[in-house]
């Protein structure tokens, strides 16, 4: 009879134990749904703490955790998102308005005064074609960095010499470059460099590189293109002398972001898409892109493609 009683109390307790866990269980359970239900309502921030033996609700509850974790980078990055498809709209309207109204003036004073003569009359052509012009680029930017954004554009690698290439590229700026009266200093291996490349990205990105120099670093009076091997990887500079970057802007030249108000009144090499379609070219190719600027001393933007078997050709 004792010994039944003895097992009774065992059990009891047992059971009491048992009894315990499973309450506790269920209140963690309860704790892991009501966090699940924040989360999916978007209101569940920061880290969900469970103490208990349980392995497995531990497991759960940090599994929990990294889910929250997940969906809070996921909002972070929409919101980001979200900002920067408004920053880039009201850029667009901005950017778009200014050679839209010139065209528009233009074209009034075109239709409105019959007593211009001849002299002005092609003044106003000249200043419409040349807006329109800015315009087209405008809209073609916009529409070349939408689809690099949207990975919508695969490169056309192939062994391109990038000497010739270079060289071909700065004569198309041989009036530029002339107006601001500027010969460039040429540095080129006076043999065949090649590199795997896209040769329209590369047009674009010499291109782009080559304005932004005119444009921002006139004022120096020295302007110089470099190309040179370095192990595995061939290197394109593009320099000059001019007022430079602003320390605090060198880390954001790139950025699609950097265009607001700040930026199109700031002295630096410009910013916008210009410069982050470069890099999303240069990248998109294998490469890397770098910017260094000292005012009035050297303001450069170099990058690198790897490299071709094939380099070492002597041009003559």
């Amino acid at each position: 009879m004792t010994f039944i009683l003895a097992l009774l109390v065992i059990l009891g307790g047992l059971s009491a134990v048992v009894f315990g866990k499973y309450i506790q269980c269920l209140r963690h359970l309860r704790r892991i749904s009501r966090r699940m239900k924040e989360l999916r309502s978007g209101h569940g921030n920061g880290y969900f703490l469970i103490r208990t033996s349980n392995a497995s609700i531990n497991e759960l509850a940090e599994e929990l955790n990294l889910l929250s974790g997940y969906l809070r980078n996921i909002t972070n990055r929409t919101e980001r998102l979200e900002r920067a498809q408004r920053q880039i709209m009201t850029n667009i309207a901005h950017d778009l308005r200014t050679p839209l109204t010139s065209l528009s003036g233009y074209a009034e004073l075109l239709k409105t005064d019959p007593d211009r003569d001849e002299v002005i009359t092609e003044k106003y052509i000249d200043i419409i074609f040349t807006k329109s012009q800015m315009l087209e680029a405008l809209i073609r930017n916009f529409f070349d960095w939408a689809k690099l954004e949207a990975d919508d554009v695969a490169p056309n690698l192939q062994k391109l010499n990038i000497t010739i290439t270079l060289q071909e590229v700065v004569a198309t700026y041989f009036q530029d470059f002339e107006k601001i009266g500027v010969s460039p200093v040429l540095d080129f291996p006076a043999y065949s460099v090649f590199a795997w490349a896209d040769p329209a990205g590369m047009e674009r990105i010499l291109g782009n590189l080559i304005t932004n120099s005119i444009r921002y670093g006139h004022d120096g009076g020295i302007h110089g293109i470099k190309v040179w091997e370095e192990q595995e990887k061939v290197w394109i500079e593009v320099w000059d002398c001019g007022k430079g970057i602003d320390p605090e802007d060198l880390s954001f030249i790139f950025d699609r972001l950097y265009m607001g108000e700040a930026s199109r009144h700031m002295t630096s090499h410009g910013s916008g898409l210009g410069l982050s379609i470069t890099k999303k070219l240069v990248e998109k190719q294998g490469g890397e892109i770098f910017v260094r600027s000292v005012p009035y001393e050297k303001t450069s933007f170099s990058f690198y493609l790897l490299k071709t078997m094939h380099s070492g050709l002597d041009l003559n």
